[in-house]
């Protein structure tokens, strides 16, 4: 029997410890593509690894309003009618195939932060893994603000991989 420990520091009998409880099957990795997403759905395969949980790799799609520019959607890094965010999905499901995790892979369409919340209730995911920042301009300064706001709003535990 697994026995967890809740409540303050000062609450806590050394006694009590014993074999750390945490069940982790279902991990959401938000992505869009950028080097902070690649690093974070990193981190989620290892953790899919790890503990032999489900990875659910999403692209929350806003429309195309969305770009800061309008430059953005005739950018270089657009390949073959493809944008490095949806890319990203693609990187989550060949570094889960290569790496024995099981994966799946979704385009969701509204607010980034409020679908990730969203999806991560929906799907019943144990745990969000997300990069500090994404491909949104200046808000790629600090903490990004969609990161910010998910582990404001989470109901459940947010990893935050930090990409220097």
């Amino acid at each position: 029997m697994k026995v967890c420990i809740r409540g303050a520091a000062e609450d806590v009998k050394l006694s009590d410890i014993q074999d750390v409880c945490v069940d982790i099957n279902r991990i959401l990795v938000p992505t869009d593509g950028s080097e902070p997403s690649v690093a974070a759905t990193e981190y989620a395969v290892i953790l899919g690894k790890t503990f032999d949980a489900t990875v659910k790799a999403i692209y929350v799609d806003t429309g195309y309003e969305a770009l800061e520019y309008p430059e953005e959607a005739m950018d270089e890094e657009l390949f073959e009618g493809v944008h490095p965010s949806i890319k990203g999905l693609v990187i989550a499901k060949t570094m889960c195939e290569r790496n024995g995790v099981a994966c799946d892979v979704e385009i969701v369409k509204g607010g980034v932060a409020k679908r990730i919340v969203a999806t991560a209730i929906e799907w019943e995911a144990d745990l969000i893994v997300c990069g500090d920042t994404g491909r949104t301009g200046l808000k790629r300064i600090a903490l990004g603000s969609v990161a910010e706001t998910v582990v404001k709003g989470s109901p459940i535990p947010v990893l935050v991989v930090k990409n220097d």
